[in-house]
């Protein structure tokens, strides 16, 4: 029960926070949203090249087991 009453309490801080920092921040609303738009495609091209990245190494160690597997 404490933990919830602590989640919610942080979840509205966090919420408040967030409005008045948008609303005293001294830049456009149109800018805001460049510039979030902008942050979240660097984050998904982050993301994609970081999953490309996994996949490759994975497709490396598989390829590498099945090596040691037809050398037994």
């Amino acid at each position: 029960m404490r933990f919830f009453k602590f989640m919610a309490g942080f979840a509205i801080g966090l919420a408040l926070g967030w409005g008045l920092a948008v609303l005293f921040m001294p830049q456009s609303g149109r800018e805001v949203r460049r510039r979030l738009q902008q942050r979240w495609e660097r984050t998904l091209e982050e993301a994609r090249s970081a999953a490309e990245e996994t996949r490759r190494q994975a497709y490396i160690r598989l390829a590498e087991l099945k090596g040691v597997e037809s050398r037994q």
